[in-house]
C-alpha cells in the first residue's frame, strides 16, 4: 500500500498536474493538502478500518477523500447524487457508515448519524505539511461498491488491499510504454470499479488525469478532451464510443498510445472502425466483474484477424495471479471449444458481498484450494486459452424447448439491420417468456425489420415483438440499460 501511495509524498512532483476538473489544472502539492486535511479531519473522529462514505461530485475533493480514507487505515463507499434517499439509507445501514465525506451540507439519505462533513469547509490552518500513512493488511477492505441486486436490494462487494495489488501487480506488467507525465481520460463514475484504475494509474506513474465532467454530454465531453488535450490512454465503454460513431469519419487521435474497451461485450465492427481513428494506439480488451476487481482478463486486440465470436471480440486470458474455470450446469468443469459458466479464482476475487451470506456460499466457492468467484457470464475458450463472451447467463433462455442466446440474436439482427439492437426477455404471470427486440433508430419500419431478420435467424429465433426506439436508455456508467428496456415493455404491455 506505501508504495501504491508513494505519490503523495514525492517531492518531485509537486508542481506537475495531477487532475485537470472542467479545464482547470489542480497540481500534486495541490491534491496533496486536501488528502492531508481531509486525512486530519478523518483522524479527529478516531476512525480505523472504519468504511466511510463518499458523496462523489466533480470536485478535488472527492478525489481528495479517497486518498484520505486510505491514508488513515479506512475504506471508502462510494454514494451517487443520482441514487434515491431510500438506496443511500440502506447502503449506510448495510456499510455501517462511520462518517460521509461530502461537497455539499446535506446528504440524502444521510441524518445525524453518521456525521456528515463538508470537506470544503474545513480549516487549513495549522495544517501539517506531510501527514502519517497508516500501513493496511493484505485482508484489509479497500472499498466497497454497491451494485444493483435482483431482489431490489444493492450488494455490496468487497475489495481488499490484496485484490488491489494483485492487480495493480499485473497492469505493471503488461509494459503499456505511455511517456512520462502520461495524460489520462477518466470517464467513469466513481460507483464504477474502472474509476479505480482511472484514478490510481495516472497518480502512481505521476501523469495527469481528465476528468469527464458529469454535467456535459458525456461522449461528446470525451471526444474533446481526447483531441483538445492529446490525451495518451483511456478506457471507454462501448455504448460510449457507439454514440461517437457517427463522427468516426471525422476523427484523429494520433497521440492516443492506449486504447482500453471495457465495461460491456466489445462489438468487433464498433472496435474496428475505432482502430482507424487511433492508428498509433495499441487497443486492449478488458473483461471483470466488480467481484474480481475491475478486470480480470485481458485481450490485445490485433490490428487485423481480431479473434470474436458472434461479433463480440475476444475477452483473452486471465490476469496473473487469477484464474479461470468453465463448468457447466451441473458443476463439471468442461473442455476447450464447450461452452460454460465463467468461474475466475485467485487473489483478484473479492472476499465476498457484505451480509449476504446465502449468496456468498452460492457463488464464491473453493476448488483445489483456490477461491472461485461464479460469474453469471457464459463463455467458451479456444484451444489457444483464449476465453469468448457469449452473453449473461441469465441472458440464455429457452423458447419452445430451443436453447436461445440473446447475444446471437442481437449480432444476426446488427448484421443484417446496420442498426443498434438489444434483445430482452420478459416473462409474464405464467411463466413463459417473450422475446422482445429492440432497435434503436425509426428510419425502418418494423416489418421490413421482421422479413429482414427471417433471412438470418432460424423461426425459433425470431423476437415475438420488434420495437423501435430513438436512442438506447444508458445506466450511470454508460452501459445499455436493459432493465429500463424491459420495464417500458413490461409496463406498456397487459400480461
Amino acid at each position: 500500500m506505501r508504495e501504491i501511495l508513494s505519490f503523495l509524498y514525492n517531492p518531485s512532483l509537486s508542481e506537475s498536474s495531477a487532475l485537470c476538473l472542467d479545464d482547470t489544472y489542480f497540481s500534486y502539492s495541490q491534491l496533496r493538502e486536501r488528502v492531508f486535511l481531509i486525512a486530519r479531519h478523518i483522524d479527529a473522529h478516531q476512525l480505523r478500518n472504519s468504511m466511510i462514505g463518499i458523496y462523489v461530485s466533480d470536485h478535488i475533493d472527492t478525489y481528495a477523500s479517497i486518498l484520505a480514507v486510505w491514508i488513515t487505515g479506512n475504506a471508502y463507499v462510494p454514494l451517487h447524487p443520482s441514487y434515491p434517499s431510500g438506496r443511500i439509507e440502506s447502503i449506510r445501514e448495510m456499510a455501517d457508515l462511520k462518517l460521509v465525506l461530502s461537497t455539499i451540507e446535506d446528504v440524502p439519505g444521510i441524518s445525524d448519524k453518521p456525521v456528515t462533513t463538508n470537506t470544503t469547509r474545513l480549516s487549513i490552518e495549522g495544517l501539517p505539511p506531510t501527514y502519517p500513512l497508516i500501513e493496511r493488511s493484505q485482508n484489509d477492505l479497500a472499498y466497497i461498491l454497491f451494485t444493483s441486486g435482483s431482489t431490489g436490494v444493492p450488494k455490496g462487494v468487497r475489495i481488499n488491499w490484496g485484490n488491489l495489488q494483485s492487480f495493480l501487480r499485473h497492469v505493471d506488467s503488461m509494459h503499456l510504454g505511455l511517456p512520462e507525465q502520461a495524460r489520462y481520460l477518466q470517464m467513469f463514475e466513481f460507483t464504477f470499479d474502472l474509476s479505480v484504475v482511472s484514478i490510481l494509474l495516472p497518480l502512481i506513474h505521476g501523469g495527469t488525469i481528465y476528468h469527464v465532467s458529469s454535467t456535459r454530454v458525456k461522449y461528446l465531453e470525451i471526444y474533446r478532451l481526447l483531441e483538445e488535450y492529446e490525451i495518451h490512454f483511456a478506457i471507454i465503454v462501448p455504448s460510449v464510443l457507439a454514440m461517437l460513431r457517427p463522427y468516426f469519419d471525422s476523427i484523429l487521435l494520433p497521440n492516443l498510445r492506449v486504447m482500453a474497451l471495457s465495461g460491456e461485450a466489445v462489438p468487433l465492427g464498433l472496435t474496428q472502425a475505432w482502430q482507424v481513428c487511433c492508428p498509433n494506439a495499441q487497443f486492449y480488451n478488458f473483461y471483470g466483474p466488480t467481484e474480481c476487481t475491475i478486470f480480470c482478463t485481458v485481450y490485445k486486440i490485433p490490428r487485423s484477424e481480431i479473434k470474436s465470436h458472434n461479433g463480440i471480440v475476444c475477452i483473452g486470458s486471465p490476469t496473473i495471479d487469477s484464474k479461470a474455470q468453465l463448468r457447466d450446469e451441473s458443476g463439471i468443469l468442461t473442455s476447450s471449444n464447450l461452452k460454460g459458466d465463467l468461474w475466475i479464482g485467485g487473489a483478484q476475487t473479492s472476499p465476498g458481498y457484505i451480509h449476504i451470506e446465502e449468496l456468498n456460499a452460492r457463488l464464491f466457492l473453493e476448488f483445489e484450494g483456490i477461491r472461485y468467484y461464479n460469474t453469471g457470464d457464459i463463455v467458451i475458450q479456444d484451444d489457444d486459452g483464449d476465453l469468448f463472451y457469449l452473453g449473461r447467463k441469465d441472458h440464455q433462455i429457452k423458447l419452445n424447448g430451443y436453447r436461445v442466446e440473446l447475444s446471437e440474436v442481437e449480432y444476426q439482427a446488427e448484421q443484417h439491420l446496420k442498426l443498434k439492437t438489444a434483445a430482452i426477455v420478459s416473462t409474464d404471470q405464467k411463466g413463459i417468456h417473450h422475446l422482445i427486440l429492440y432497435v434503436e433508430g425509426t428510419e425502418i419500419d418494423s416489418e421490413t425489420i421482421r422479413a429482414q431478420l427471417q433471412k438470418a435467424l432460424p423461426k425459433y429465433m425470431l423476437p415475438e415483438t420488434i420495437l423501435l426506439m430513438q436512442t438506447f436508455p444508458l445506466n450511470q456508467n454508460g452501459k445499455l440499460d436493459r432493465n429500463q428496456l424491459r420495464s417500458l415493455y413490461e409496463s406498456n404491455s397487459p400480461q
